[in-house]
């Protein structure tokens, strides 16, 4: 699962979706989707920049691309309330 490749690793570059992807994917990693989950909070959302929070399962995923640089970003964390494995 790609979510437990990148929780506690900080900020990874990520590539696009690809066309055929879900809505729900927000970004590929290694060549693997990652969905959105539930929307926490849109950190920031304007021309240049996006940047939001997620839910998914027992993680918090955020999400940000630069459009200026053309890179996306995300950053995986436990979400509070799991126990760690």
């Amino acid at each position: 699962m790609v979510f437990s490749e990148l929780v506690g690793r900080g900020w990874v570059m990520v590539e696009p979706p690809l066309p055929e992807d879900g809505e729900s994917t927000v970004a590929r990693f290694n060549g693997e989707p990652i969905k959105s989950g539930f929307l926490l909070n849109r950190i920031e959302d304007s021309d240049d920049t996006i940047h939001m929070k997620y839910r998914s399962g027992k993680y918090d995923l955020e999400v940000k691309v630069d459009f200026d640089i053309g890179r996306g970003q995300v950053r995986v964390e436990e979400a509070p309330g799991y126990e760690s494995e």
